[in-house]
């Protein structure tokens, strides 16, 4: 009887342990998009978090470097701008890998979506499709599923819902036609700041590349070329750093005449 009992653990241990891992997110394509939906609103709330520590860091900065009105030590300036490119570099490379995680979830999800939708369909469910509404934006094996369901199924097609959702949220932002004024700015926003469907996770990988752009000018700023200096007051013969702030006239004369 004991060896019968200890037959029945095991197989009963096999059982539980199938059952685990076909109701985890790599055995079921239902736990498997809640995963990826959640690791997606995790990078988005972790950019959001990371984004704001780069910016308040380049502010400090900025408004260090503006509350010294240029006067600070030349090597202070050279360094304060150094360090805000360097900074800009790693805030560019943090959106950037945010992004792409973001964008790997979002196509594992879209994948999932698919499968749970045809699903649903077979058994003659209603299915809402979140990431899967424009068709355009789906990779090739997605689309050629898609295009296999439709090709077998003529009467329950899956159709591109873009243009509806387009409709939709312009419908939903189109305002009040009889507060003319109103009415018109909403045009501009809705034409100029919604419809565009701007990227919401591109948008810091812009502002780190317009800080760095900012950051080395304002180095490049804090240095003299002598060959170009040589050739307009014949007196700079190698390499310098110079002050943010530009000599007065009256310094440029008192130095040329050696007084």
């Amino acid at each position: 009887m004991g060896r019968v009992w200890g037959k029945k653990s095991t197989i009963s241990s096999e059982d539980e342990e199938l059952h685990r891992a076909t109701a985890s997110a790599v055995g079921s394509t239902t736990a498997g998009y809640d995963l990826d939906m959640k690791l997606r609103e995790f990078e988005i709330s972790q950019l959001t978090q990371r984004n704001n520590f780069f910016m308040i860091f380049q502010g400090v900065m900025i408004a260090g470097l503006i509350q010294s009105q240029g006067n600070a030590p030349v090597i202070v300036n050279f360094y304060v701008c150094l360090t805000g490119m360097f900074v800009s570099v790693f805030q560019i490379g943090m959106a950037g890998g945010a992004k792409f995680w973001q964008s790997r979830w979002e196509s594992s999800s879209r994948t999932s979506e698919i499968e749970i939708v045809l699903k649903l369909l077979q058994a003659d469910k209603h299915a809402i499709r979140t990431f899967t509404h424009d068709i355009e934006l789906l990779d090739k094996t997605q689309k050629h599923t898609i295009k296999k369901w439709n090709q077998d199924n003529p009467s329950n097609q899956i159709e591109n819902l873009n243009d509806y959702i387009s409709e939709v949220v312009l419908t939903d932002t189109k305002g009040n036609p009889n507060r003319f004024l109103r009415h018109k700015l909403d045009w501009w926003v809705r034409r100029w700041g919604i419809l565009p469907k701007w990227s919401v996770s591109r948008i810091p990988l812009w502002v780190g590349a317009v800080m760095l752009i900012f950051w080395t000018n304002v180095w490049i700023h804090t240095w003299r070329i002598p060959f170009l200096a040589d050739m307009i007051t014949n007196e700079c013969k190698i390499i310098c750093m110079a002050p943010l702030v530009p000599a007065s006239p009256i310094d440029k004369t008192t130095k040329k005449t050696g007084q």
